[in-house]
């Protein structure tokens, strides 16, 4: 710290109030002005921040100043993001210039921990942190969105690029083949909230646990990750109010290519000869582009107003925010209100209490999301597909037109005729408060609660083919969940000669689950108008009802010990003893231990040497985690309706059982191994971390066949192994520094090898997974191959005219039709025939590696930030590529190139079949090596062009920035649907109507289309 002071005058003491001001300059340590610095008089609430050339001003009082009632002992402390606070002394001083220092690289960073908080120096296992500074840009409304691409070991895939839909998160894989893979989310320390939920203004931190080692004091729910969610705390000083907005407009960034009227003309009389005239052909030209059609430009906007402030005894935090998304597809869309309060207070000296509460409500206007054939599609299905020689208007009957022959509804029927609203309410909070017994000891009592409501009103009118055959079809889901936390904390920390530092965490946790849930369904109603406002209307003998209402708990034992040596020498060891009400006696509880240890080798004189060495540790860890992801009541046995019987001439209900019960059944539980290096080199200019891993999940949960005898065909049981392994790099670079210009760098990249280990003998291999109504058996589970690969048929080219087709290994022989045009399959086992037994994995669902790139440039008051996005070495099974190639029927649309480009006898491409009766290379055979494919990308995330208006407190305002973003300005990839990073293994984007989002198969199936969206924004602190 270097302070500069000039002595301009020496008040005298007296008794009676003196007022004393104090200005001056705050530079960073290259002598450049610092904007936003706080600068508060030590024990009060008074303070200020620097204006945008680095000067302050701030005025006490012996009334105000804890310091003996003399100005000339007060205290300021300084304090900004990325800098060492400082207390300087006023003594008698009114000018005063002062330097701030640098925090050494990010290993002085404060990472949020389980049940605490550490240096990132002193950590001994591997955790990705992240902070507002850094979170990926865009038009984020999950707070999973914040940490897309930037931390590695982490993949986030936009599975549905719908608003309101849900983001799958995988840390370092997915290792259970039967059971739950999501990742656990603690929010202010309350486990299971939505990340939804959240405004992401509001959030502070972002704390990923990826190894065992630091998971594990999270037992049953770690196995798959924990992501640690810290929202915005009041700090001491004057109150700061800001607002932030952006404005944006959005469109899809891909149309795909399909075939015009003509084209499509022709291609139907190609297979259905006569079917149009020449002159009709002529006539249609370019047709309707449906896609157009339900496609838009859409807008979407972001209001945060944030308001806080505090002294010593208390502080508080309010957060406000509007989000508003149009979706680009017509009809869709997503509101949602968040407000926060988060208040900490010290009635006493000893006593901290801290009250976090959140509530949001959000409504969702969803597109019909269906994986569903003909009919029952849905409108982006549709439109890739419908006749383009077919009107957008409505015909004389006021209906949508439709091809009888084609068997699929109209897109604007689907789009206009079809209401599926969600409203959800969730909201939470917890309170806890913190005695501080003596110097060492400590006690910490938290109280949480969750409570999440929603609602689906689903109503299919007569418009749309389904709607009409059925007299409007009406649903309505109702969905309530509550979770309950109680924890009980100790804390005690000791210190021998400043040399052996002990802390020890010692606790016990409870927490209570009920969820229940609503369905109603109707249809025949004597008008469209009432909706779902009226289901009684309905015809009474074909309505149905369902209800159900389930209950868990769980409880659990945690204790850490860390260890330090002099600062170097660390150690942590932890162990959790979790019980789940979902396990019979005997198996209830599970134990979850860890331990790692860490050496500081930057602090050794052998490494002191090496100059270029700022900090170097290497870390080792090792841990067990547990997975309760299992139904309630899969180990016992329970009843369920049954057929009706007639007992004394009266109809009687029966019952049965539901399942052969396994009382044996246990946990699935991980084990993992961690080495890694933390390190800061060429004066901080480059630091980072290299992580390997080694994660295996066992005790597998597997469905056993048994005896038909005993009514039941399977009990679960525990088998089999999975194993993911790696490596996760994390650099940081300080590229360029000087008066007016700098440029930083990050860089996060993931690789990751998946493998099913052991299988039961009873399921050596598993093939299965369906989507749609005709797709099908597509997924292998096999040993010494990733989880759910790909598996199917390998086609090494097209048959030509010439080749000896009748002697070839084919599907079906040359008397039957297999001709030249269609494709060479690849006889695997050289037995000349093309059967289930040559199917070969094609690929699977886990990228070879993924990275997130992303710079800062400053040039004086204007920024520029870069982000890029790839994940590489990933496959997707293409249902639109597979529709295109073996249609439905003769009338569908198709993707353009699989006609432009297909094989004929004057285009003797090796490429694409001829398209000649499909049902001969079609069937099973369509899981193939062109159906399955690369679905590798590299985007642009965003990129962002700011200013820093300069200000000197105008209007009383100290910071205002104006920035220009653009998000998901292009993508580089070879997938030829909306979006390579898209699956329609996320059906729903609510979640309300059994979407599985933690699915680990990957398929490409008429997917939302991603957007493109350019947004201007604003940033005003007061």
């Amino acid at each position: 710290m270097i302070i500069t002071v000039s002595k301009e005058s020496t008040l005298p003491t007296a008794s009676y109030t003196l007022q004393k001001s104090i200005t001056g300059k705050v530079t960073n340590n290259k002598g450049f002005p610092l904007v936003g610095v706080n600068i508060v008089l030590k024990g009060t609430s008074i303070g200020t921040t620097t204006d945008f050339e680095g000067n302050y001003n701030i005025t006490i009082s012996n009334n105000n100043n804890n310091n003996n009632n003399n100005n000339n002992n007060a205290i300021l402390v300084v304090s900004f993001i990325g800098y060492i606070t400082q207390e300087v002394t006023v003594s008698n001083q009114n000018l005063i210039t002062i330097q701030m220092q640098p925090k050494v690289a990010d290993l002085d960073e404060i990472v949020i921990v389980g049940y605490g908080s550490k240096k990132k120096e002193d950590l001994t296992g591997a955790i990705a942190t992240i902070k507002q500074e850094n979170f990926t840009k865009g038009v984020n409304y999950d707070a999973t969105q914040l940490i897309n691409g930037a931390l590695s070991g982490i993949y986030v895939s936009q599975v549905n690029s719908a608003p309101g839909s849900r983001l799958k998160v995988q840390i370092r894989g997915a290792g259970s083949i039967n059971s739950d893979n999501s990742v656990l989310f603690v929010v202010d320390g309350l486990p299971g909230v939505d990340p939804q939920s959240l405004s992401i203004g509001d959030i502070e931190s972002i704390d990923v646990l990826k190894d065992a080692s630091s998971a594990a004091i999270y037992g049953t729910r770690a196995a798959n990750g924990v992501i640690l969610i810290s929202t915005k705390k009041g700090s001491i000083g004057k109150p700061r109010l800001s607002y932030n907005t952006y404005f944006g407009i959005q469109s899809a960034t891909k149309h795909l290519d399909v075939l015009e009227a003509t084209e499509y003309a022709t291609l139907v009389n190609s297979r259905s000869p006569g079917t149009f005239t020449q002159e009709q052909i002529i006539s249609f030209g370019k047709g309707t582009n449906w896609q157009n059609e339900i496609f838009r430009e859409a807008i979407v906007q972001n209001h945060q107003i944030s308001f806080s402030a505090g002294n010593p005894k208390t502080n508080y935090y309010l957060g406000l925010n509007y989000f508003d998304q149009q979706g680009i597809v017509k009809s869709s869309s997503s509101q949602k209100y968040n407000i926060r309060l988060n208040v900490q207070s010290k009635p006493i000296k000893k006593l901290l209490i801290s009250v976090n509460a959140n509530y949001t409500h959000q409504t969702n206007d969803e597109i019909l999301f269906s994986n569903r054939a003909n009919e029952g599609a849905g409108p982006i299905n549709s439109a890739i597909q419908f006749d383009p020689t077919l009107s957008p208007e409505l015909d004389e009957n006021r209906r949508y037109f439709l091809n009888p022959t084609i068997a699929l509804d109209n897109p604007l029927a689907l789009i206009n005729g079809i209401n599926n609203e969600s409203v959800l309410n969730r909201f939470y909070t917890t309170i806890s408060s913190e005695y501080e017994i003596t110097s060492n000891i400590s006690t910490m009592l938290r109280i949480g609660t969750e409570s999440n409501w929603s609602r689906t009103d689903f109503f299919k009118d007569r418009s749309t083919i389904m709607g009409l055959s059925n007299g409007g079809i009406a649903e309505i889901d109702t969905n309530e969940k509550t979770h309950w936390l109680v924890e009980a904390l100790i804390k005690y920390q000791k210190s021998i000669n400043n040399e052996h530092n002990f802390n020890f965490l010692c606790g016990a946790t409870f927490e209570d689950f009920t969820s229940r849930s609503f369905r109603a369904t109707a249809s025949n109603f004597p008008p469209n108008v009432t909706g779902t406002d009226l289901l009684q209307s309905g015809d009474e003998n074909i309505d149905n009802l369902f209800s159900d209402k389930f209950k868990n708990r769980l409880n659990g034992f945690i204790g850490r010990l860390t260890y330090n040596y002099k600062e170097k020498y660390l150690l942590t060891g932890t162990f959790r003893i979790d019980g789940s009400s979902r396990f019979a006696p005997g198996n209830k509880y599970g134990f979850f231990p860890s331990g790692s240890i860490a050496w500081k080798l930057s602090e050794e004189r052998f490494i002191k040497k090496f100059k270029p060495i700022n900090k170097l540790k290497i870390r080792l860890g090792y841990g067990v985690l547990g997975n309760q992801g299992i139904n309630n009541f899969e180990t016992r046995r329970t009843l369920t309706v049954g057929s009706n019987s007639v007992f004394g001439g009266s109809v009687a209900q029966g019952v049965s059982l539901t399942r052969w019960a396994n009382p044996d059944l246990k946990w699935e539980s991980t084990k993992e191994i961690n080495v890694g290096i933390d390190f800061s080199i060429l004066n901080n200019r480059l630091s980072g971390s290299l992580d390997y891993f080694d994660r295996r999940t066992t005790d597998q949960l597997f469905n056993k066949p048994i005896s038909s005898v005993v009514g039941f065909k399977g009990v679960f049981t525990n088998f089999g192994e999975v194993q993911n392994k790696g490596l996760d790099i994390s650099l940081k670079t300080l590229n360029f520094d000087s008066e007016s210009c700098q440029w930083s760098s990050r860089l996060a990249i993931s690789f990751l090898n998946n493998k099913v280990k052991k299988l039961p003998d009873f399921a050596q291999e598993i093939i299965g997974s369906n989507i749609g109504t005709f797709i099908s058996q597509y997924t292998i589970v096999r040993e010494g191959s990733p989880l759910r690969s790909f598996y199917g048929y390998e086609i090494d080219g097209i048959f030509q005219l010439g080749d000896d087709i009748e002697n070839s290994p084919t599907p079906f022989p040359v008397a039957e039709g297999y001709a030249a045009g269609m494709p060479r399959f690849v006889d695997q086992n050289g037995d000349g025939e093309i059967n289930a037994n040559d199917r070969v994995i094609l690929g699977d669902p886990f990228p070879d590696y993924s990275f997130g790139f992303g710079n800062s440039f400053k040039y004086k008051n204007f920024y520029v930030d870069t982000f890029l996005q790839g994940v590489i070495g990933i496959e997707s099974l293409d249902a639109n590529a597979l529709e295109s190639l073996y249609p439905t029927n003769s009338f569908r649309n198709s993707i353009s190139r699989y006609y432009t480009e297909r094989w004929t006898s004057s285009n003797p491409t090796n490429k694409l079949p001829s398209g000649e009766t499909p049902s001969l290379y079609g069937g099973a055979l369509s899981i193939n090596s062109l159906t399955v494919t690369d679905a590798s990308f590299i985007r642009l995330k965003n990129i962002t062009l700011g200013y820093n208006v300069p200000l000197k407190n105008t209007l009383g305002i100290s910071s205002l920035k104006v920035f220009l973003a653009a998000d998901n300005l292009f993508t580089i990839t070879d997938f030829e649907g909306y979006d390579p990073d898209a699956s329609a293994t996320s059906v729903n984007p609510s979640g309300t109507m059994g979407s599985d989002i933690t699915a680990v198969a990957r398929v490409s199936y008429n997917s939302y289309p991603l957007a493109k969206t350019i947004r201007l924004g604003l940033d005003v602190k007061f």
